[in-house]
């Protein structure tokens, strides 16, 4: 047995069991945009307020779809999120943790230097096994609460997006963490 990983028949037996208790992919809520076309998250960001620039709402939706797929092959993702974890945390796969889809995900919007939206790290149950990581986008000078969820971890690449206060997840922003350089303070 490698430092590091479990031997052949634990792996296998585990693998049997996250498959059988996980479901295949999550319901999605009213409202909710996932896998859809990069046009109607335009829409959703542009809604967020009158002074969101359209050209830049389509250029992070497109930016944002893209990437999610782009990280799903980077991750080579497996099956649900859930199982998925279960392979990183097993050591046999690098990364795909949700905090690992929200780092990079945010890493690569960010790099669109926007103007009149603003990248938020979302998190939900905090310090619990149950914690969730995703990106939040809201308009310059808007609360968290009026943002709208980018999550590429809950559909294995497909990206979910909602409104902060429809999604099913109780969200916080974390002030511990951002997008913006100067902000961060978690490892990568």
């Amino acid at each position: 047995m490698s430092r590091g990983r479990l031997p052949v028949g634990i792996t296998a037996a585990l693998i049997a069991v996250v498959a059988v208790t996980t479901p295949v992919s999550a319901a999605s809520q009213p409202g909710a945009n996932v896998g859809h076309s990069s046009n109607a998250l335009a829409q959703q960001l542009v809604a967020l307020s009158p002074a969101v620039r359209a050209h830049e709402a389509q250029r992070l939706a497109d930016h944002a779809q893209l990437s999610s797929r782009q990280l799903a092959r980077e991750y080579r993702a497996a099956g649900s999120p859930q199982f998925h974890n279960f392979l990183v945390n097993a050591g046999l796969r690098e990364r795909g943790l949700c905090h690992h889809w929200a780092r990079d995900l945010g890493g690569r919007l960010a790099a669109l230097r926007l103007r009149t939206l603003v990248l938020r790290w979302g998190i939900a149950r905090a310090g619990t096994l149950r914690e969730h990581n995703a990106v939040v986008v809201t308009a310059r000078d808007q609360p968290f609460e009026r943002g709208i969820v980018l999550d590429p971890w809950r559909h294995s690449g497909r990206l979910f997006a909602s409104s902060v206060v429809a999604d099913r997840y109780p969200w916080r922003e974390d002030p511990h963490d951002s997008f913006t350089p100067q902000r961060r303070r978690r490892t990568q």
